[in-house]
């Protein structure tokens, strides 16, 4: 990453978590800088802009001139959601509450054996996703390649797992209907955890609002809402 860019985002690096996580493992296509501002363009399953910056003149001005090289806006806070709309119509917004664990904070250890999970079972995760919109069957075998995962096997049938986004941020937590509230959520969760702390990596998540459940799990093994932030789509011309 050129070490300018490098500079600004590690100036803020709790702000700016999301994109120093995404960088790790995509190249930067483009990038534009305008004052304290930058528009960073990376791809992973879509090419996405990173907004770096305050929601000022000179966000506004980057956005004005570079909107058309992409559609997706990854991470988004509110403040720049309505710069971003301004540059064309939005197809859809998805908005995530980012939660995060402390450094110091520590987690007990799974009680049940957690493994990684396959390939094979791809379709299964994509056919059991509450997120088929916005994901897909290569996107999940791109993040069971490139990072970590977890899975519970119960009485021979997968029932709960998890891995990561495409910055590193935890997600994908799943349970099936049936294997609910025997905890099997929380030992999936506390194995990411701890390989995440394990490799010396930020640990956070971002949860849907109304997702009350992963909220409350969060909670529990102390994981704390920092900001909102919202993944955005315009209407493509």
């Amino acid at each position: 990453m050129d070490q300018a860019l490098l500079t600004l985002l590690r100036g803020d690096p709790i702000r700016n978590r999301a994109a120093l996580g995404f960088f790790e493992n995509q190249q930067i296509l483009r990038a534009y800088r305008r004052g304290n501002c930058a528009l960073i363009l990376g791809e992973s399953d879509h090419v996405w802009a990173h907004c770096i910056g305050e929601a000022g003149p000179d966000m506004k001005a980057l956005l004005n001139a570079h909107y058309h090289e992409t559609p997706y806006y990854y991470s988004l806070e509110d403040p720049l959601i309505p710069l971003v709309s301004a540059a064309a119509d939005t197809e859809w917004i998805f908005p995530t509450i980012r939660y995060f664990l402390e450094e110091a904070h520590k987690i007990a250890a799974p009680t049940v054996r957690v493994q990684p999970l396959a390939p094979e079972w791809i379709p299964e995760l994509y056919a059991q996703s509450d997120y088929k919109d916005y994901t897909s069957e290569a996107y999940i075998l791109d993040r069971l390649n490139r990072d970590i995962s977890a899975c519970v096997v119960y009485e021979g049938q997968l029932v709960a797992w998890g891995f990561t986004h495409d910055d590193g941020s935890l997600g994908f937590l799943h349970v099936r209907p049936q294997q609910r509230r025997k905890g099997f959520g929380s030992q999936v969760l506390r194995a990411l955890i701890q390989m995440r702390a394990a490799a010396g990596k930020a640990v956070f998540c971002n949860i849907v609002p109304e997702n009350t459940a992963s909220i409350r799990m969060a909670e529990k093994l102390g994981f704390r809402a920092e900001r909102r932030v919202s993944w955005l789509k315009l209407k493509e011309s």
